[in-house]
């Protein structure tokens, strides 16, 4: 009866140690957590969930990761070396005493049987270092490169070239914009997107130009950074670029006035004051008809043209670690 007792306070002792939660890390350390996807997220831990953690970067971002995306999180050297020593000096005042050196006696009495195995194993020592070194080659092989998340906040400026042309006259809403990075966005002293990273989007608005009134009006948008290389498409909330032509209304003048002045001398040449009134009248009246008839210019941004995209909400992307 004693010794089931004792086996079910064993079980009992197990079962606590099995359900320990291995990421039992206090708040305030600096950890790593490394995701089943691969990526590593490094920084100081805020905050333990029972669904997730977050960590605070040295920028001040924060990053929720889910339990369920865990593969393992571990203190970083500093904190793991703090709580070596904590252990170490715990542990001293009952260390082991380490045993005492074999007598000259035992040791003559062992040397013979050394001496006849040292070329055995010298050669099984050879073997074991070049089967280590394969192992370590074959993981090498084997391992999965390492990927960094990098988090670019709201307000970055991507300098773009644009790729297509888009214009007030020819352009429709929703038509494709195409264009690629000018320069280079790092964040850390990591290199985010590089140059030539393609930047898509689409037209938001295209008012051609009207007669009299009405200025015209090209307008578009970039939804999607597509990633050099292997690196997959990522979705990106931007501000619109747009872009208005100047009124005409000064030029309109000056069309109206010119033909109310030549009708203006016509008449007077033929029928004096009256006549200059009518044909004042009458220039007007043709200078207005141009006017109405005419449209205005039209906006046109050529392939080529460089232009300043604006984050409107951060950007998260994946990029290989050094």
């Amino acid at each position: 009866m004693k010794n089931v007792w004792i086996g079910l306070a064993m079980a009992i002792v197990f079962a606590g140690c099995a359900n320990k939660d291995p990421l039992d890390i206090p708040t305030g350390s600096d950890v790593t957590v490394e995701k089943t996807d691969g990526v590593t997220v490094a920084g100081r831990l805020v905050e333990v969930q029972p669904e997730q953690v977050v960590v605070e970067s040295r920028d001040g971002l924060k990053t929720r990761v889910p339990r369920s995306q865990i593969a393992s999180m571990h203190a970083t050297p500093a904190t793991a070396d703090r709580d070596t020593r904590k252990d170490a000096q715990t542990a001293a005042p009952n260390a082991a005493v380490r045993p005492a050196a074999p007598a000259a006696e035992d040791r003559r009495t062992a040397a013979p049987s050394s001496a006849s195995g040292t070329s055995g194993s010298a050669a099984e020592a050879r073997a074991d270092a070049r089967a280590d070194e394969s192992q370590r080659a074959a993981r090498a092989a084997n391992r999965k490169p390492e990927y960094r998340e990098l988090t670019l906040p709201a307000g970055t400026t991507l300098s773009v070239k644009l790729t297509t042309t888009v214009a007030s006259d020819t352009s429709h809403v929703e038509d494709p914009v195409r264009g690629t990075l000018r320069n280079a966005v790092r964040v850390d002293g990591f290199e985010a997107l590089p140059v030539g990273t393609a930047v898509l989007g689409h037209v938001t608005q295209a008012q051609p130009a009207g007669k009299v009134q009405g200025v015209a009006s090209i307008a578009f948008r970039m939804n999607t950074i597509d990633m050099p290389g292997d690196g997959a498409r990522e979705n990106v909330s931007t501000a619109t670029y747009s872009r208005v032509s100047r009124t005409t209304r000064r030029k309109d003048a000056t069309k109206i006035g010119v033909g109310a002045g030549a009708g203006a001398v016509i008449g007077g040449l033929l029928g004096g004051g009256s006549g200059a009134a009518k044909g004042a009248a009458i220039g007007g009246g043709a200078g207005t008809a141009v006017v109405l008839s005419t449209k205005g210019d039209e906006v046109r941004i050529p392939a080529g043209t460089p232009v300043t995209i604006k984050l409107t909400a951060p950007l998260t992307v994946r990029v290989k670690g050094e």
